[in-house]
């Protein structure tokens, strides 16, 4: 095999690598049609690099034997941390701004201008498969931006990330499987915000003991420190540092079934007697195994709170009220099935996403 053909097949494989990821890592392949393949770029060996930007998944990097540090996507990169970027297909260029803060990065050059001072990073710009990518110490040394690089990963929190908010809510979605596990708290569907979780995040309990993220249960009121900074996504996501379990253990109102189903919906129906009050349901499962439309009975124990876990009212319970219920499975056969509610949360107006926002998140996926 000659030079130029191994050159070109390991061209192809870096393409198949960088192109075959996830709707992540496909957006951000639109800054010029027309690939420039440079001398970094033309060599055997390549190893795809995963990017976490504010505690959210971006477009995955790379870095070949020839590269001194792993290269990233530049759209997907700044479009993460809040910049406008805007390219000049002309000079392949693209200049980037935030306030204050101006740069322009020109392919095939290593010279970055920080408000119109001149900085080399040792390597150059170049476009991959029609994306532009830069090196890791670009977010360091140019956007100011903490990176952390282990392994094949690079993790990138600006400045505005370390600053932190405290939030409260009920948890109506637990995501376990795969690199980025979450949780959702505030809201279901569209609503509420979604947790992004890693290794550091600490789990409490109302106790101040120390338990796992397998110790959380739909349902449970739980406290969060996260980041400042969140996605623009419905709902948004944000890194975060701490949750802890507001739920008290061994509290017969507030401990949890052993196995939880969710439904989310509208109060389709209320009905009250001397002795019980019960809602039909109809909405969305949040769980697998849960109906979309259920019946609830509300005894003494059932806690009834808003999105943040604040008690409300029985008499807020009325017909198209948008909630969420939560119970056991056990269920009767009838269709629609009957349970009894272990806690409902009721959705408050402002909690909703608007049409507009709806239609945003829908275009966004």
């Amino acid at each position: 095999m000659n030079n130029n053909t191994t050159k070109i097949s390991a061209l192809m494989a870096l393409s198949l690598a960088l192109g075959g990821g996830s709707a992540l890592a496909a957006a951000p392949n639109t800054i010029q049609p027309a690939p420039l393949i440079t001398a970094a770029a033309q060599t055997e060996q390549a190893s795809t690099i995963k990017v976490l930007v504010n505690g959210a998944p971006a477009a995955n990097g790379y870095k070949t034997s020839a590269d001194k540090e792993p290269m990233l996507a530049l759209r997907s990169l700044t479009e993460a941390l809040g910049y406008e970027l805007e390219w000049n297909k002309e000079d392949k260029s693209a200049e980037l701004t935030q306030g204050n803060l101006w740069t322009r990065v020109v392919t095939g050059q290593d010279q970055y201008s920080v408000n119109k001072m001149l900085l080399t990073l040792g390597t150059a710009p170049e476009i991959i498969n029609g994306t532009l990518y830069v090196p890791a110490s670009f977010a360091e040394k140019v956007l100011h931006a903490q990176v952390t690089t282990t392994g094949n990963a690079v993790t990138i929190v600006s400045e505005e990330a370390v600053k932190n908010i405290t939030e409260r809510g009920v948890i109506t979605r637990i995501h376990k499987d795969g690199s980025y596990p979450s949780v959702q708290i505030g809201g279901a569907g569209l609503d509420g915000i979604v947790l992004n979780l890693n290794d550091d995040t600490v789990f409490k309990s109302a106790e101040g003991k120390e338990i796992s993220l397998d110790d959380l249960t739909l349902g449970m009121n739980v406290e969060a420190v996260h980041s400042a900074i969140t996605t623009r996504s419905l709902p948004p996501q944000t890194p975060t540092y701490q949750i802890t379990v507001l739920d008290v253990a061994g509290s017969e109102a507030e401990t949890p079934p052993l196995e939880v189903l969710g439904t989310a919906g509208t109060v389709e129906r209320v009905q009250t007697t001397a002795d019980t009050t019960q809602i039909e349901i109809s909405g969305t499962r949040l769980t697998e195994t849960a109906p979309e439309r259920v019946i609830l009975n509300i005894t003494d124990a059932t806690q009834l709170v808003d999105h943040e876990g604040n008690p409300a009212q029985l008499t807020e319970l009325t017909e198209g009220a948008k909630v969420i219920g939560f119970y056991s499975p056990t269920l009767t056969r009838s269709l629609p099935p009957i349970g009894t509610a272990w806690k409902l949360v009721l959705e408050t107006p402002d909690a909703q996403p608007t049409a507009d926002e709806q239609t945003d998140a829908e275009q966004a996926k």
